[in-house]
């Protein structure tokens, strides 16, 4: 009989028993004890200032200076300066009344020509041609009417001593009369064909200036087309050109103007002229300050200023505050400006609405009110919650 084997039982290892320092090392331990405790809370105190200490550098911020001015309140209706150039009264295209080819333009952009002075010249042989053919219309009319002149005078003669009708009397004389109209109208085709060529001379009407040129040498031009302007007389304009958020403050009051070349030299003006449309580019509208008389003569191009000081109002019209053009910065669509409260060291923000914006000042309105503190510098990059110093502007 075979045997079975048999598995041997499993066993699990026994925990070995817990070790127990030595004695000696626990009596180390004792003895050391009194040194570590106050180690640890030295430690535990230097952690805990640091900390204080850094809590107290972030609310110590030191306050930050900034630039200000104080609030003034001027008139709604300020005095408008503007800046153009002086331009001569009567400036005057001047075009060929003929169609054709520029041959000869005797003039420049400046020249000063006399009246009668020829400034260009188209090829005229066409309409000399045009002129001798009008004369020989004219030879053959004198012709025709010469002969139809003598045969009503044989039918006059014939009829009286009955050898001729009434019909044939009466188409002779017909006849004849037809001939002396061809005649007349030969002569005025003539003199048309002669002025044509006489046009083929552009010729200055008076005396003046030439502003500028507009074609040259060999150019075919249109009938009526501009070749070059021309500017005539002694009476100047200073021409401007007028945004139309002070269209209202044109016209209300007296207009000075002074020149760049001629410092000290001011002379009075009235509006003549207003352009009704706008300019599609720059949006403005063209203005011509007719000046006085001690204004005729003036060299044309320098630089005119002119200022229109409104007609004052019976109370002295609305006022509204003046600040810098800087104060000013957006928050979306709405304008702001930053007021400095003196008292607390911080930042009041007030909303405004723009009533005249230009390069240096701004006139606003809104909740200001004269002497207050108006931030000029910097302030896309302040913040109410920071405390401030403030510096005036002087």
């Amino acid at each position: 009989m075979r045997e079975r084997s048999v598995m041997p039982p499993c066993r699990i290892p026994a925990k070995p028993p817990l070790q127990r320092p030595p004695l000696r090392t626990l009596s180390c331990l004792a003895k050391l004890m009194p040194w570590l405790a106050p180690a640890v809370a030295i430690g535990f105190a230097f952690a805990t200032a640091g900390c204080t200490d850094g809590k107290a550098k972030q609310t110590a911020e030191p306050p930050r200076t900034v630039r200000v001015e104080a609030v003034q309140l001027v008139p709604l209706q300020s005095a408008l300066t503007l800046t153009g150039t002086v331009r001569a009264r009567h400036e005057t295209p001047m075009a060929f009344r003929v169609p054709g080819k520029i041959a000869e333009r005797r003039v420049d952009a400046g020249a000063r020509v006399a009246a009668g002075a020829v400034l260009a010249r188209l090829e005229a042989e066409d309409y000399r041609l045009a002129l001798r053919a009008a004369e020989a219309d004219v030879r053959a009319a004198e012709a025709e009417m010469e002969r139809a002149t003598a045969q009503e005078v044989r039918s006059r003669d014939l009829a009286a001593k009955g050898h001729a009708s009434q019909a044939a009397l009466d188409q002779a004389v017909t006849t004849a009369r037809a001939a002396r109209e061809r005649l007349d109208a030969a002569n005025s085709q003539r003199e048309i064909a002669a002025n044509r060529l006489a046009y083929t001379d552009l010729k200055a009407e008076a005396d003046g200036v030439v502003m500028s040129v507009a074609a040259e040498p060999g150019q075919v031009v249109a009938e009526g087309r501009a070749v070059l302007t021309l500017a005539t007389g002694t009476a100047r304009e200073a021409v401007v050109a007028v945004p139309e958020s002070r269209l209202p403050a044109l016209g209300t009051g007296e207009a000075l103007v002074t020149f760049w070349a001629m410092p000290g030299r001011t002379v009075s003006a009235r509006l003549r002229e207003l352009s009704p449309e706008a300019d599609p580019v720059t949006r403005t509208f063209l203005a011509r300050f007719a000046l006085d008389a001690a204004g005729d003569g003036l060299p044309l191009g320098i630089t005119a200023q002119v200022a229109v000081t409104p007609a004052p109002t019976p109370q002295g019209g609305p006022e509204i505050a003046e600040v810098a053009s800087t104060a000013v910065w957006w928050r979306g669509d709405q304008a702001m400006v930053w007021v400095a409260d003196e008292a607390k060291g911080r930042l009041v923000e007030r909303e405004v609405s723009i009533e005249r914006l230009g390069a240096e000042r701004a006139a606003v309105r809104g909740d200001l009110r004269p002497g207050d503190k108006v931030v000029v510098l910097g302030v896309h990059r302040l913040d109410a919650t920071m405390p401030i110093r403030i510096s005036e502007l002087n």
